[in-house]
């Protein structure tokens, strides 16, 4: 016969573990019923962990996609509202040179107004989003288009360099009166229009690059979503804007004034026709990058369902099991308490 030595420490320590053991259990399924979460979700899984993790690292791809998108999304009409602006004006100061081309005597109010749209144009084109310039194609950081109000601007110095060239004087000269038709057609044809290509735009009107942002939409889709300031419409409208406003056509002989309007009408017409284009184009892209996002948002939906299917709890179960523990750990303590208690001594 064979008898098993119990002794006192031997009881507590038991009844320190299962106490242990029954609060770890209470902690786990608190935790539990208040994330709704699996405690220990590779405990858990076991071999479901690896599908868990790879569900887990598809969902915040998809999900970054999507908060891009929504940044594209952004940028994307901003540059639409801004190219509506510059257009708007364009055709407004278009249908006032037609109006007024046979009359060289509304020349200050046509200057005025050039002006006032060149300005325009030089905001809108400078337009920023979060501190990113949105014209300036991949230079984000950097203001594309140059100030020509400002007498040190390197546009104007360039176009001011090159009507005294051309002509021996300064746009402000009364001698401009002198200038004939066909001088001002080549400098029109020549020169000025030179200052409007490359390399000349590059260096005296705008910095930006003409490589634009590509955005990436979807898991396989990229766009262009940014206009440069470097494109064609832009630089049409510069020029048309520059000539009415800088030329000296306050003091032009009147059938030089008609070349001058004649070009500048003529540069409107493309800028204009560009810039709807431009328009046009963004106008897709923003439907792809709408489209694509509906699609992620389904995409990301499926996954959001599969990776809670593996890794929540049923609440209705976990607070069965929590009121279950909380007894029983009470249980626990009053057996223990009792235990503590007994002592020969209160039998001697």
């Amino acid at each position: 016969m064979k008898t098993t030595y119990i002794s006192t420490i031997t009881l507590a320590d038991a009844s320190r573990r299962q106490i242990q053991n029954q609060s770890s259990l209470v902690q786990k399924l608190s935790i539990e019923l208040s994330s709704g979460r699996k405690y220990d979700v590779g405990l858990d899984l076991g071999t479901k962990t690896g599908e868990s993790v790879s569900l887990r690292s598809e969902f915040h791809f998809l999900n970054g996609i999507m908060d891009t998108n929504a940044l594209t999304a952004s940028r994307l009409d901003v540059s639409q509202a801004a190219m509506g602006d510059i257009l708007t004006d364009a055709q407004d100061f278009l249908a006032t040179l037609v109006a007024l081309r046979e009359n060289n005597g509304s020349s200050d109010i046509v200057k005025a107004d050039a002006v006032g749209n060149l300005e325009l144009l030089t905001s809108r084109l400078n337009t920023q989003l979060n501190g990113n310039f949105v014209f300036a194609g991949i230079n984000t950081d950097q203001e594309p288009f140059a100030d020509y109000s400002d007498p040190t601007s390197p546009n104007k110095l360039a176009a001011d360099a090159a009507f005294m060239t051309e002509f021996g004087m300064a746009q402000s000269n009364p001698g401009v009166s002198g200038i004939t038709p066909a001088a001002m057609s080549t400098y029109l044809n020549g020169a000025f229009e030179t200052m409007f290509q490359n390399p000349a735009w590059g260096t005296s009107w705008s910095i930006a690059s003409s490589n634009v942002m590509v955005s990436r939409i979807s898991a396989s889709e990229t766009v262009s979503s940014s206009v440069s300031a470097n494109e064609q419409a832009f630089r049409d409208l510069a020029a048309a804007y520059t000539m009415m406003s800088d030329l000296g056509n306050e003091d032009l002989d009147p059938e030089t004034w008609k070349v001058v309007v004649n070009k500048a009408i003529e540069k409107l017409g493309t800028g204009i026709a560009d810039v709807t284009s431009q328009m046009g184009k963004l106008g897709n892209v923003q439907e792809q990058v709408k489209l694509a996002s509906e699609r992620l948002k389904v995409q990301t939906d499926i996954l959001n369902r599969r990776i809670n299917d593996l890794e929540n709890v049923n609440l209705e179960e976990t607070s069965v099991r929590l009121n279950t523990a909380l007894t029983q750990l009470e249980t626990t303590y009053a057996v223990t308490a009792r235990m503590q208690g007994l002592s020969i001594l209160n039998y001697l």
